[in-house]
C-alpha cells in the first residue's frame, strides 16, 4: 500500500482522471488484522473493499487494479466485479505456475518493467500477445520501477486513458 508505485497509481485514478481511488492492506499485511490465505481469502478483501468504494461512489467507470502480488488478486476478482477496465502493475509471472485470466472481453492494460525480477518481459509480451492484452514494458525498469517512477507514470497515463476511451466509447 505505501510503495511509491501504488502510491502514484492511486493519485494518477482520484488526480489526473477523476477517479475515486482506494488503496489497502490485505489480510495480515501491514497493520491489518487476519493472516494472509495465499490468495482466496485476500481476493474476497478486495472484492470487499472494491464494493465498498462503488457503494460510495457509483458513478464513472470503474478500474480495478492492483501491483504484484495485487495484480493477480485483481485477475480473480474481475469475475465477480467486471470492472470497465483491469489495471495490471509488475505481474509477478514467475511466481505462479498459471496466470488467471480475466472475464471474456475484458479490457486488459498491464505495465511491466523490462527488468522485473518476478517477471521476465518476454514471458509478458508473449502472454499479452495470447490473452489479447495490452501490456506496456518500461525500459531498464525492475519490479519497484526503481528509478524509472516517471516513466511508469506517464505510461500509465496514457495507457489508462487510451483503455477507458476505448472501453466506454
Amino acid at each position: 500500500m505505501h510503495t511509491k508505485v501504488v502510491q502514484r497509481a492511486a493519485r494518477l485514478l482520484s488526480d489526473r482522471l477523476g477517479l475515486a481511488a482506494l488503496r489497502f492492506n490485505f489480510r495480515g499485511v501491514g497493520s491489518s488484522a487476519g493472516v494472509s490465505s495465499g490468495g482466496a481469502g485476500e481476493t474476497e478483501d478486495l472484492v470487499a473493499a472494491s464494493r465498498w468504494l462503488r457503494e460510495r461512489y457509483p458513478g464513472g467507470p470503474f478500474v480495478l487494479g492492483g501491483f504484484s502480488f495485487g495484480s493477480v488478486a485483481a485477475l480473480h476478482a474481475s469475475s465477480v466485479l467486471l470492472p470497465d477496465v483491469l489495471l495490471l502493475i509488475g505481474l509477478p509471472t514467475r511466481r505462479y505456475r498459471s496466470v488467471p485470466a480475466a472475464p471474456a472481453g475484458a479490457r486488459v492494460f498491464w505495465i511491466q518493467g523490462e527488468l522485473d525480477e518476478y517477471s521476465r518481459a518476454t514471458k509478458a509480451r508473449g502472454l499479452a500477445e495470447a490473452r489479447g492484452w495490452e501490456l506496456v514494458v518500461i525500459p531498464e525498469a525492475d519490479h519497484l520501477f526503481t528509478g524509472r517512477l516517471d516513466a511508469f507514470e506517464a505510461a500509465a497515463e496514457e495507457g489508462l486513458r487510451h483503455a477507458l476511451e476505448e472501453r466506454l466509447a
